[in-house]
């Protein structure tokens, strides 16, 4: 069995538009764990947005022991056998745009424990690219990361797609031969994604407008960041 992790990353050094830095060691990402995995940092607090039916595949969280783990599901649609089934990468930006649409309150949610869970806080769905990249896209814009580094954050799962499909295989996630493209990154998606989240008056008076607390979003970016050195 594969006991390191494909996907994982801390997205500290990532620097915001007034030349605040993200800290490290505070926000982590990566695909779904496995049983006997060797971590690069211990989180002590886990989201896992898998769905209900992709939990139910794999039995308790491998970290539950350790870890504050927060199941917040998004969406079943973006888990990489869901992916296979999409004919195009357009369905796959759609997919996004509906996730952000219709996972508002899971997102409100979401920044409630990114404000004030222990940390560092890991984020991980089945591939940790696709419902993990809004996620952390969310975060990153919440503390002032411009798009591009954000976009570029999301592209580094690229890097690591051989590994990433190898463990996908192992933990019972195959993907039919051909589809693998779906797994892929790609960027029009997320920034369909983020264009959804920031469409209308932005995305603090979005998420404010369906019940995150101001002080919420601004501990997310007191939390992530930190003056320039």
């Amino acid at each position: 069995m594969l006991r390191t992790f494909a996907n994982f990353r801390d997205v500290g050094g990532l620097t915001t538009a007034d030349g605040r830095v993200v800290r490290s060691g505070v926000l982590l990402r990566s695909e779904a764990p496995q049983p006997g995995d060797e971590l690069p940092t211990v989180p002590a607090s886990v989201i896992d947005l898998r769905s209900v039916k992709e939990l139910q595949r794999v039995g308790p969280h491998p970290l539950a022991d350790r870890a504050e783990v927060h199941h917040v599901p998004l969406s079943v649609q973006l888990a990489p056998e869901r992916l296979a089934g999409l004919p195009t990468e357009r369905e796959l930006a759609a997919g996004y745009e509906k996730i952000v649409r219709e996972s508002v309150d899971s997102l409100v949610r979401i920044v409630g424990i990114l404000a004030h869970a222990p940390g560092p806080i890991l984020v991980h769905c089945a591939a940790g690219k696709d419902r993990t990249g809004i996620v952390i896209g969310m975060a990153l814009r919440l503390a002032g990361v411009p798009r591009d580094q954000v976009l570029a954050d999301y592209r580094r799962t690229d890097d690591n797609i051989e590994f990433l499909l190898a463990r996908l295989d192992a933990a019972g996630s195959r993907l039919p031969p051909g589809s693998q493209h779906l797994l892929a990154v790609d960027p029009d998606a997320l920034t369909a994604g983020l264009d959804a989240l920031e469409s209308g008056a932005g995305l603090r008076p979005h998420l404010v407008a369906h019940g995150a607390p101001e002080a919420d979003l601004d501990a997310v970016a007191t939390r992530l960041t930190r003056p320039s050195s």
